[in-house]
């Protein structure tokens, strides 16, 4: 897609340089689930990230999101032709196609959610295929494979499980309907679960034959965003009611509340009983995984991108106001993800600041010598990456600092101990969150360390004992 063609030369994102950066270093028998660094990411996206790492061209993680964009469209096509006939299938592609490009929802990154959207979509497609088929091999097979899909999806971004919510809800909605219980679609949802099963099988497997245990992969990857939940709520909400208030505008802004509403609007007119309960009910999931994530990052909103481009494709086809009311909101959503893209651009093009992750990270790799490393306070770690440095503190985000070493004890004994990075790039200022009331992490930093340059409006610093000739700072 050109559109995603676009994204490829632009800047990566804080998650993506992350996951890059845990990605190169990878590795077996080290402290956390991946090596020396803590990520609360599933397998299978750790798996994409390294596919990337084996180039040092950075960018290859945009370019390999592309497939799974046009994939999710592809699958979203093919379901709203299952449900509406080609103009289900022109309007399902429409929104989906808008929805996986615009910078309203973070679309713009190869992000977790992207590289789940069409395994989801995928899952959703081949289980109306399965389910308007008549009994066979065919079908079983087409549910089995559905099921695949659909639990592979929470191995790459956890919540995403509507492939499973809808399979259980078209069984459900069809067995209330019919008022018993037939084998049919009872077997059709055995194959399915046993699908769901195998993905997740071979992932104990591949973790035991690694050496880690079960319980390590439920504490990084589950037990963890609970206590991480704990930790936003405890502390200054300021930032995530910001984000929350901005998270509503761009579900406005990118057509996602009108589309909504729309299809709410419409779902009563819809003769297939069984396809309006599974769309509700992703729809239903979808918010209510975004409202528990906590942190309200715009990308949460690309989770309910499935169950609107099948909405859109069920709902425009209809000859009734209610369609041409769905079929505006599908337009809106193009419009707005052109518009979305050109704000985006030009802010690119004009706006030296937003570079500033890029140009941080080439700085310091201009002012490093072999065998240098560094830590940012706090998160960034794209500025690591884009530097080529490694840090000896294992949490790359604010939030596992916060949740893991809330009372910064590992972070200052790794600024003052004999390992001791080279240079610690202040993105944020140390007493955020209240997170040093005390000063002991500022008087550590002004004890053991200079500030070698100002890149971007925020300080670097070199530590004290150490030489280095800098770069001239960039302009940003």
């Amino acid at each position: 897609m050109f559109v995603r063609t676009v994204y490829v030369f632009l800047p990566l994102r804080s998650d993506e340089g992350g996951y890059l950066l845990i990605a190169r270093q990878w590795q077996a028998g080290g402290e956390f689930l991946y090596g020396d660094y803590h990520v609360d990411r599933p397998p299978l996206l750790m798996m994409i990230f390294r596919m990337a790492a084996t180039t040092e061209w950075d960018q290859a993680i945009r370019l390999l999101s592309i497939p799974f964009a046009v994939l999710f469209v592809i699958a979203a096509a093919r379901a709203g032709w299952l449900v509406a006939g080609s103009a289900g299938s022109r309007w399902s592609c429409v929104v989906a196609a808008a929805l996986v490009v615009t910078p309203a929802v973070a679309a713009d990154q190869a992000n977790g959610g992207l590289f789940a959207l069409p395994l989801v979509m995928g899952s959703i497609a081949l289980t109306l295929d399965a389910w308007r088929r008549p009994p066979g091999a065919a079908p079983m097979w087409l549910a089995l494979a559905a099921g695949v899909l659909a639990g592979a999806a929470p191995l790459v971004k956890q919540n995403y499980l509507e492939g499973l919510v809808f399979a259980a809800l078209l069984v459900l909605a069809t067995v209330v309907r019919r008022r018993r219980l037939d084998a049919w679609p009872l077997t059709l949802a055995a194959a399915g679960a046993l699908g769901a099963v195998l993905p997740h099988a071979l992932v104990y497997l591949w973790a035991t034959a690694g050496g880690v245990d079960a319980g390590r992969i439920w504490g990084e990857l589950a037990a963890f965003r609970g206590e991480a939940f704990e930790v936003i709520w405890s502390q200054s909400l300021d930032k995530p009611l910001t984000r929350a208030a901005t998270l509503l505008g761009l579900a406005l802004l990118s057509g996602i509340l009108p589309l909504t509403r729309a299809w709410l609007l419409a779902a009563q007119e819809h003769p297939r009983v069984d396809v309006t309960v599974g769309i509700l009910g992703c729809l239903g999931f979808g918010l209510a995984a975004i409202v528990a994530g906590g942190s309200y990052w715009s990308h949460y909103l690309l989770q309910v991108a499935p169950a609107l481009a099948l909405a859109a494709g069920v709902a425009a086809a209809a000859p009734s106001a209610a369609g041409a009311r769905m079929r505006w909101w599908a337009r809106f959503t193009a419009g707005s993800a052109v518009f979305s893209l050109v704000v985006m651009l030009v802010i690119y093009a004009t706006v030296p600041w937003v570079w500033f992750h890029e140009r941080t990270g080439e700085w310091l790799a201009a002012s490093s010598e072999p065998g240098d490393s560094a830590v940012v306070l706090y998160g960034n770690p794209s500025i690591l990456e884009t530097a080529d440095l490694p840090t000896p503190y294992p949490y790359l985000w604010s939030l596992p600092m916060r949740t893991l070493d809330p009372q910064q004890e590992r972070l200052r004994a790794t600024l003052a101990g004999a390992r001791a990075p080279t240079w610690v790039v202040e993105v944020n200022h140390p007493n955020s969150w209240g997170i040093d009331e005390a000063g002991r992490l500022r008087r550590l930093l002004a004890e053991r360390y200079d500030v070698a340059a100002t890149v971007c409006g925020n300080p670097v610093w070199l530590r004290s004992d150490l030489v280095r000739r800098t770069a001239a700072p960039p302009r940003c």
